[in-house]
């Protein structure tokens, strides 16, 4: 498997994890959604959506077309439309993408007169490590808000997708 076919299957995975996310969210009771660890969590799950959107278009668009990193307008009910629409972007980008295409560096702002420069490859790696990382704390938020946590490991979806490959031993 090339490196770059990795990324796809753990952007797939990504995805499915997205949407058990939002379900999560979505069973919190309804008495339960107006406390602040929920807001929290909303909070978390539109900055998970923010730091895809900007990434990509930091890596294609030139920073021309960023949003609200960490929003506080939040709104349970945009989160699947908001997802599906930046899923559809990456899957696309990186379809594009080849094992080339990963050692390539891009500039982005980071203030008015500073500029940063990273890599495909290593912005691809942060962005996995970030969404495994806010999934856990919006999971546990649901949780102590009554709602359902579902888990969203890798090994659980790896394993679902090649169960003849996952057995006890005798």
């Amino acid at each position: 498997m090339s490196v770059i076919e990795r990324y796809r299957t753990w952007f797939e995975q990504e995805q499915d994890s997205n949407l058990k996310m939002i379900g999560m969210l979505e069973s919190v009771p309804a008495d339960r959604r107006s406390e602040p660890s929920f807001h929290r969590s909303l909070v978390l799950a539109h900055h998970l959506a923010a730091c895809r959107e900007n990434w990509l278009d930091r890596m294609v668009n030139d920073s021309k077309s960023q949003t609200d990193w960490w929003p506080q307008e939040v709104d349970l009910a945009t989160l699947r439309d908001r997802y599906r629409a930046l899923e559809d972007a990456w899957s696309a980008y990186l379809a594009s993408l080849t094992d080339d295409g990963l050692d390539v560096d891009f500039d982005f702002p980071i203030g008015p007169d500073k500029q940063f420069r990273w890599n495909i490859e290593g912005q691809i790696q942060q962005l996995i490590g970030h969404s495994f990382y806010h999934r856990g704390q919006i999971a546990l938020l649901v949780e102590q808000l009554g709602g359902t946590a579902v888990d969203t490991d890798y090994l659980y979806w790896a394993t679902a997708k090649q169960p003849d490959r996952w057995r006890v031993l005798d």
